[in-house]
Formats: structure tokens, C-alpha cells, sequence
């Protein structure tokens, strides 16, 4: 979809859903992935993660009483003391025999899937509800999460023939490991949909018997090396957005220009660069994605203005679930003069490919301390992606 197709009056875009739809945040689905059990088509999706081969809650990896081994991959991270998410598999590759399994487990929820398309085109993460007609010409459609994308494939088994997808992360059920099957030899690159960009792997299949490069020991290893890695590569980034950038403007302003996030690659800075920012009554902040490809916007509430939610929780005609996006946040607010009171909003910013804007700026009157956020990934109080704007006289 374009940005400019979207980038119109907002409308209220709420209700598409079942009229027992009900609300959650992101916040909530990535604390508790609580959604899918609101609904009571979710039992038989959880238990898609099931294989053909009985698991423990918790599998020990190596070798099995048939003769296979279970190895485990790392499904992205976080080092939480420098906010700094890693969108990567550990290992990101992986010799294993035919017959062989693979334990994809979390390193912290972040919206990850793994999903092998044997080369075909990677699906997006959200797009245009399929149950509503296209909308008039200037208003903006209704964005679901695809559900192809969500949820997992009945599918478990990679064979270069089925595509293989778990669905997302943050839906997946904690009380059964997500397990998958590799029966076929030969060479499997896989990625996670939604940073499908930067977070990518690979799965060599050797004939069954073959001599093994790697242990799991080894592999873990090599998963820790990689992700401290990425760590020392994501300091970097965070250190080099870390001072604002000063221009005086012909009216005896400043334009200060500020980074949201850092790091093109597979760490990514999960912060507004600086978090504290002080300027004078009258100056204006330019904010500039600098993480293509994470979405981030740029939140300011005043006292007693209620965050908007990020999506709805309904159904489709199937019974599957369906998250909406909602369009409070996906799009500007339309005000880039900040005063205290309301709600000024960015928009979605940071994926180009899709049309959306990778910068934000707006002015700044009036005298105060004000607090702002991602509202994909911050909150109202500060916290997480949060930061401070402190404006002086």
C-alpha cells in the first residue's frame, strides 16, 4: 500500500471486527499473549505446533531413542540494560541429518515467525482487511494482520515442497514447544516475516547418518558469540545518535534533530536517541528514523487523554482470529505543534518500502516537561521506548 493513499483525514476505523471484538495493545499481547485465548477458535490453533513426535514442555536437545537428534535455534533476543533487540536466529545456521528436528525457541517475544517458502516472495505482516470492500477513493482501508501470517501452518514438516510457517511468536503456546521436522535433504534459508529484511537463517539437511560439523554445545556457542556480536555492534549505533544536532534557523530558533532508534542490521536500538532532550520555548525537533525497516512512532499525550489502543481482537467469517490495526496510531494526528494538551502523532514511520515517512518534526511554544513514546513498543509513563522533552525559557 502507498503512503499516499493513507495519508488522509483519519477516520474511525474501529468496529470491522465481530461485534464482541474485544481491545488490547501490543504492550499486552507481548506481556501476555493473552488474544488468541479470547477466542474460542484458539485451542486447536495452539496445539498446530504439536509434531509428529511426542515432546516434553520443555525438550532436552540431542540425540532421541529413534536415533534422530532435536537441536534448538534461538528465535531473536534482547539485551534489555541497553534496549537493544536482536533480530537474528543463534545459530544462524545449522547442519543437521535427515529426519533431524529443530526446537525454535524464543529469546523474548518481539512479533517473530520462522517461516520457510522455499524462495518464493515473503508475505507482509499487515494488509488490507479481505472481508471489506475497497474503501472510497481518499479514505484509508482497514489493516488487518494477515492471518497466513499469524498463525502457524498445519504444516510442521520441512520437505521443499509445503511451506512451513509457526505464526507469531507472541501467539505461540508456551506448554508446547514449537518443533519442526526436516525429513528431506538439502539446504533451507528461512526468515522471520515481519523483519524479513535483516532476520534470516539457513538449515543445511546432510542424508541421515551423515558425520555432524557441530554439536549442540557448539552451536550455542556460536549463538552466544553472534549475539554478543550484535551487542557490541548495537552500543556502537546507540553511541553515535547520542548527542542531538544544533541548527539555528533564520527566526532565532533551533531545529534539533534526534534519532529514533539505531542500527540498520539485526540489532536495532529500541530507543529515542537522546532520552533526554532540553530545548528552548519556540525551537522545533526533527526526528529521523534511523532503523529502516522497525516500525516506530512519535507519541505525546496530555493530562488525561487515554492512549489509544493499538489494535482490535475480532474474527473472521472462518473463526480465525483477526487483529485490526488501528488508524489512531498508524496515522498522523495531522498537528505538528505541540502545546501540552491533546495527542500529536508521527504516524508509522521507518519502512520505506511501504511509503511511510522516515522523519517527524514538530514545534514547541510553550514551556514544560513532556514525556513521549513509541506506542508500538514504549508506554505513556516513559517506560521501555519512552523519552523526555524538557522545553525552557
Amino acid at each position: 500500500m502507498e503512503r499516499k493513499n493513507l495519508n488522509v483525514e483519519r477516520k474511525a476505523t474501529h468496529g470491522h471486527g465481530a461485534p464482541d471484538s474485544r481491545i488490547f495493545d501490543r504492550r499486552a499481547l507481548l506481556k501476555t499473549g493473552i488474544a488468541l485465548a479470547a477466542l474460542p477458535s484458539v485451542p486447536k490453533v495452539a496445539r498446530a505446533h504439536s509434531s509428529h513426535q511426542d515432546m516434553e514442555s520443555s525438550p532436552v536437545p540431542g540425540p532421541q531413542a529413534d536415533g534422530t537428534n532435536l537441536w534448538k535455534v534461538t528465535v531473536g533476543g534482547m539485551d534489555m540494560e541497553n534496549k537493544l533487540d536482536l533480530q537474528a536466529f543463534f545459530p544462524g545456521e545449522i547442519t543437521i541429518n535427515a529426519g533431524d528436528q529443530i526446537w525454535f525457541t524464543e529469546g523474548m517475544a518481539g512479533f517473530h515467525t520462522v517461516w520457510f517458502g522455499y524462495g518464493a516472495e515473503p508475505p507482509i505482516l499487515q494488509i488490507p482487511d479481505p472481508e471489506l470492500a475497497s474503501p472510497a477513493a481518499g479514505e484509508a482501508p482497514a489493516i488487518v494482520f494477515d492471518p497466513e501470517v499469524a498463525l502457524p501452518t498445519a504444516n510442521l514438516a520441512v520437505d521443499g515442497v509445503n511451506p512451513v510457517n509457526t505464526g507469531l511468536d507472541i501467539l505461540w503456546d508456551p506448554a508446547t514447544p514449537v518443533v519442526l521436522t526436516f525429513p528431506t535433504p538439502g539446504t533451507y534459508d528461512y526468515l522471520c516475516i515481519p523483519h524479513q529484511g535483516v532476520m534470516r537463517g539457513t538449515v543445511i539437511v546432510q542424508e541421515a547418518g551423515s558425520e555432524l560439523p557441530f554439536d549442540q554445545a557448539a552451536l550455542d556457542a556460536m549463538a552466544t558469540e553472534q549475539a554478543n556480536a550484535l551487542i557490541q555492534e548495537g552500543v556502537a549505533a546507540k553511541a553515535e545518535f547520542a548527542e542531538p544536532v544544533a541548527e539555528a534557523q533564520a527566526d532565532g530558533s533551533t531545529l534539533w534533530t534526534a534519532a529514533i532508534g539505531a542500527g540498520p542490521g539485526q540489532v536495532r536500538v529500541m530507543a529515542f536517541l537522546p532520552d533526554l532532550l532540553e530545548i528552548k520555548v519556540g525551537d522545533s525537533v526533527k526526528w529521523i528514523h534511523e532503523s529502516p525497516g522497525e516500525p516506530h512512532n512519535v507519541t505525546f499525550l496530555g493530562p488525561g487523554v487515554v492512549p489509544p489502543v493499538e489494535f482490535e481482537v475480532g474474527e473472521f467469517a472462518d473463526g480465525r482470529p483477526k487483529f485490526i490495526q488501528n488508524m489512531d496510531t498508524f496515522l498522523p494526528s495531522g498537528n505538528t505543534t505541540w502545546e501540552g494538551e491533546g495527542y500529536m502523532q508521527s504516524g508509522f514511520m521507518g519502512i520505506p518500502e511501504l511509503g511511510l515517512p522516515m522523519e517527524f518534526t514538530a514545534s514547541f511554544p510553550v514551556a514544560g516537561e513532556y514525556i513521549y513514546y513509541c506506542s508500538l513498543h514504549g508506554d505513556p509513563d516513559g517506560g521501555r521506548m519512552g523519552a523526555t522533552l524538557r522545553v525552557v525559557e
